[in-house]
């Protein structure tokens, strides 16, 4: 399946979860990959049910008494406008911020940057 959004600018709080320890282990366990720290958000013009295609799900933990949320993660391929790609994950933690409609991507590599994405650069998400 494809899906096609825009690059939007994220609320900056992806960079301090995918770092935290824990988060990032699970990331690499479950994708194979360790996460660079950070998300690349992008805006779908519809909802997105992650349920429909079988997400991992991953449980939460506590540091210091303070609870993270567990969540779940999808195994995607992100292209730029030129078929660029990259492997990449699309990760839904349980507790967010964003609507249905914004997909959270994690990969190794800084991806506005390895594919030199701007806001509203539209993207393809192979699943």
């Amino acid at each position: 399946m494809e899906i096609f959004g825009n690059v939007v600018s994220g609320l900056g709080e992806g960079r301090f979860f995918v770092g935290l320890t824990p988060y990032k282990n699970k990331f690499k366990e479950l994708t194979g990959f360790t996460p660079f720290e950070g998300t690349l958000n992008v805006k779908l013009k519809h909802n997105f049910n992650l349920d429909e295609f079988n997400p991992i799900e991953f449980d939460g933990f506590e540091i210091d008494g303070k609870k993270y949320f567990g969540g779940k993660v999808l195994l995607v391929k992100l292209f730029d406008k030129s078929g660029h790609s990259i492997n990449c994950a699309i990760v839904a933690p349980k507790k967010t911020d964003h609507s249905k409609k914004t997909l959270e991507l994690i990969a190794p590599v800084h991806l506005r940057k390895f594919l030199s994405l701007n806001n509203s650069d539209v993207v393809k998400i192979v699943i």
